[in-house]
């Protein structure tokens, strides 16, 4: 995820004739490659050499094994094996206004292996060794969750510095001509926006099994995952020993095509867990419905349920949008009384492709609104986080979002992206629960006048309301294959109604990279 890839393919779904199923995310590259059909542009078919060997070899590989292909340090071919072996780096430095902040960097160095067996077994790996100073925002977010966005354990270094390991890695089996199923650690992010109200990305990488079934006309995904219900459980930091507790998800995601430019999801997903730990095997059933069998289990776990739509107008317009039910009472849903348990998520977006006749230039725009409690539970063990992070929006609930995205490919080199982000929150007064938080325990939330939890009067944003903006600006240049060098701009404003909080950021960076996400730290 965060692959170049994915601007290029998202641009060709809107344009072409008949849609990608592009909701669920990571994608495969076969996958791929069966929408472009061969017809890609030359950056996509250095990507998926495997399926087709249409790339020019280098005029001269260093030591006559390294850089046979300019894409990859190190290639292998034969009937059986296909072998791909390439260097993950990532040098940054940047600085930022912020009193106490030092110099900002990212040093990570690693590797990506990736291939296929017998034309019917892939696997991936990623592994890096990582040392990194962020801007102070990112270390409160550390500081409160004892978590660094993204990432899992750390240690601290150089005062405000992380160092932490990144690994990833899968086996896929293709068990069928439409079903596959992978085994790995990783994540995924749900939805065709710059955020997520099912599943995202901003939590840490976890244990999973996925099975993919897809067709002409339908996708249909499980994901039965182990995660962490908290990090608190050991001495965390330099000395953290101890083993986290653990919890599970069962999730799955039906997408239909309607018509060709017309697809709806529907997904459903269950947190659960406690002190003892295990799995239930009632949720291993990958076509069952997840709420009936919670119920039938005395309601104690987490049953999240929703839909998502996609579709492409005039091969220039992409409108999506996404439907989160935590808990709805339908009598209490339009009595204006504020009851506590309508908990409910709404994202609506528009994509338009090759905006006012220019080439390669998409404008984005999309609304979040998350009602107060959503994604919370009782404990960690069955609230909707991953140690100690959301799986879902980054700010948690009780909010609402304005974002604006422009992306301009000018050419395979050079892309220009920028971001522009409003937000408003409610959050916690004087220790009371607002509901922003879902780590919090959602039977203890604001007070009435008896000292009772509120059952009724929660408002949209209740609590401190917060305004927040962000600004983003990043220009990249390819110089090499997946080597690039990224110049970014980020203008962060945070301030709430009692002036507790009054930030202005003001942060420039300058990276190298080579096969590494670029990653945008909107929160």
């Amino acid at each position: 995820m965060g692959h170049a890839t994915y601007q290029i393919l998202d641009n060709a779904d809107v344009k072409g004739e008949g849609s990608f199923y592009s909701t669920f995310k990571p994608y495969s590259r076969k996958s791929v490659y069966d929408f472009f059909d061969g017809g890609a542009a030359s950056y996509l078919k250095k990507e998926m050499k495997e399926f087709s060997m249409d790339s020019a070899k280098s005029a001269k590989p260093v030591l006559k094994k390294l850089f046979v292909y300019p894409e990859d340090f190190y290639y292998y071919h034969d009937k059986n094996l296909d072998l791909h072996v390439n260097p993950a780096l990532q040098f940054s430095v940047g600085n930022s206004n912020e009193a106490g902040s030092g110099t900002l960097f990212v040093n990570s160095r690693g590797v990506e292996i990736r291939g296929t067996i017998d034309d019917k077994v892939a696997f991936y790996t990623y592994l890096s060794e990582n040392q990194a100073r962020y801007p102070q925002y990112v270390n409160a977010i550390r500081d409160s969750t004892l978590v660094v966005p993204y990432e899992g354990f750390w240690k601290q270094i150089s005062g405000s510095g992380v160092d932490f390991l990144r690994a990833q890695g899968y086996v896929d089996f293709g068990l069928s001509k439409s079903i596959s199923a992978q085994l790995g650690y990783g994540k995924h992010f749900v939805g065709n926006g710059v955020r997520s109200l099912i599943l995202s990305d901003y939590a840490n990488n976890y244990p999973y099994l996925r099975i993919n079934t897809e067709t002409k006309i339908f996708q249909y995904t499980n994901v039965f995952a182990e995660l962490i219900a908290d990090v608190q459980g050991g001495t965390f930091g330099i000395l953290g020993v101890g083993g986290f507790s653990k919890k599970y998800l069962a999730f799955h995601h039906l997408n239909v095509k309607i018509k060709p430019n017309l697809s709806i999801g529907l997904f459903e997903s269950v947190m659960y867990g406690d002190s003892t730990g295990g799995l239930k095997l009632e949720y291993l059933n990958p076509i069952i419905f997840y709420r009936a069998i919670e119920q039938q289990n005395g309601s104690e776990d987490n049953a999240i349920v929703g839909l998502d739509f996609k579709w492409n107008i005039r091969n220039s317009v992409s409108l999506y949008g996404q439907l989160v039910i935590d808990e709805l009472l339908i009598g209490e849903a339009f009595s204006g009384n504020g009851s506590w348990v309508n908990k409910q998520g709404i994202q609506f977006g528009a994509k338009y492709i090759d905006a006012f006749g220019v080439n390669d230039l998409m404008l984005q725009g999309e609304v979040n609104k998350v009602r107060p409690y959503t994604y919370a539970h009782e404990d960690g063990f069955t609230n909707y986080s991953h140690y100690n992070l959301a799986l879902a929006h980054p700010l948690g609930a009780n909010f609402t979002e304005y974002l604006g995205r422009a992306n301009y490919r000018l050419s395979e080199k050079w892309n220009f992206e920028g971001v522009l982000m409003s937000a408003k929150y409610g959050d916690d007064i004087g220790g009371e629960n607002f509901g922003r938080d879902i780590l919090k325990d959602y039977t203890i939330r604001r007070l009435d006048a008896n000292g009772a939890s509120l059952e009724f009067g929660n408002d949209h944003l209740q609590g401190n309301e917060t305004e927040l903006t962000i600004a983003f600006l990043r220009t990249s240049y390819m110089w090499k294959h997946n080597l690039f060098i990224d110049v970014d701009a980020t203008i962060r404003n945070e301030k709430n109604e009692d002036r507790s909080i009054d930030i202005s950021s003001a942060i420039f960076g300058l990276s190298l990279r080579w096969n590494v996400q670029g990653r945008r730290f909107l929160f």
